[in-house]
């Protein structure tokens, strides 16, 4: 029987050590309680567990399955919440080593196509050009080489392609990321952390009312998931405060955008129809209107005030 430890921590998430063995059945009772195989780091585990609540239910009833299997099973959390520019910090690391990863791999496959082009060319080199195939065994001989460096010369094409997508998938990952560090983006994420958060609250309640065979490990689990939510939300609201500071978010409201200004929204100026509270109605050019969330102005031409610039 295996001695296993299921743990939790903030920077590495829910994952399972131990000496199990394949076919011992502990795969199968951990898959049940959504662990999955991690190839890269050779252990089950929670996914996406890192820098979040730990899933106390889950891993708790793993273990109690796993001991009346036969192991011997330690169950370890830490549940404290890193801060939100440590988590950032430590995701923009991991990206760029992905990052790094993708671009090497990109290089290696650049020289395997350089290899196998020059394979190709040096099969058939000694062959003059545009001799024909001959007859017999030599002919035979004639058309393997021949198959053989045509073979070589549409994988090297094949690994070429793949090697010339690589700059676009590094260059994706660094738009994606810095996607999501604009301040519209963050706003809108801020709103959906904010709505989870009444949910979760709506849901203890409820627990409080009817309480179940866990209601410990659910408490615990409900009380880590509310810490995690609160400092991302106050780690989000302090970047957009800083970034209204700097003139880069909340300039614009129904405070001073008006009914039939010009308003810039994704590259585009927008007749505006109507100035909301959260969001503003522009015209699209047919019978209906889009509405927009205010964080997504860059700019504004009113008769009213000057003219903004597009920052």
């Amino acid at each position: 029987m295996a001695t296993i430890t299921i743990s939790h921590t903030p920077a590495k998430g829910t994952l399972v050590d131990g000496d199990t063995e394949k076919g011992d059945g502990t795969g199968d009772i951990l898959k049940r309680h959504a662990f999955r195989w991690f190839r890269s780091l050779r252990q089950y585990g929670h996914p996406n567990s890192r820098d979040r609540a730990p899933r106390i239910v889950a891993m708790e009833a793993a273990a109690e399955e796993l001991r009346a299997a036969g192991h011997t099973v330690t169950v370890k959390v830490d549940d404290e919440v890193r801060p939100n520019d440590v988590v950032r910090a430590d995701k923009h690391e991991r990206l760029e080593d992905r990052r790094d990863a993708l671009t090497a791999k990109g290089e290696k496959l650049a020289r395997q196509a350089d290899s196998l082009y020059r394979a190709s060319n040096a099969m058939v080199e000694h062959i003059p050009l545009g001799q024909p195939v001959g007859p017999g065994a030599r002919g035979r001989a004639h058309r393997n080489l021949l198959d053989r460096s045509i073979n070589t010369a549409i994988r090297s094409a094949l690994t070429a392609e793949e090697a010339r997508r690589v700059p676009a998938l590094v260059e994706g990952s660094r738009r994606a990321e810095a996607y999501g560090e604009r301040p519209d983006v963050t706003a809108r994420r801020v709103e959906r952390l904010e709505a989870e958060r009444r949910s979760l609250v709506r849901r203890m309640e409820s627990f409080n009312r009817y309480p179940s065979a866990r209601s410990a490990d659910l408490h615990r689990q409900y009380e880590g998931q509310l810490k995690v939510l609160d400092e991302r939300i106050a780690g989000d609201r302090a970047v957009l405060d800083a970034a209204a500071e700097a003139g880069r978010f909340g300039r614009y409201s129904k405070n001073n955008v008006h009914r039939d200004d010009l308003v810039k929204i994704r590259g585009q100026w927008r007749t505006v129809v109507r100035a909301n509270g959260k969001s503003v109605s522009v015209t699209t050019g047919y019978s209906w209107t889009d509405r927009y969330g205010w964080e997504e102005v860059r700019a504004l031409r009113c008769q009213h005030v000057e003219d903004t610039p597009d920052n």
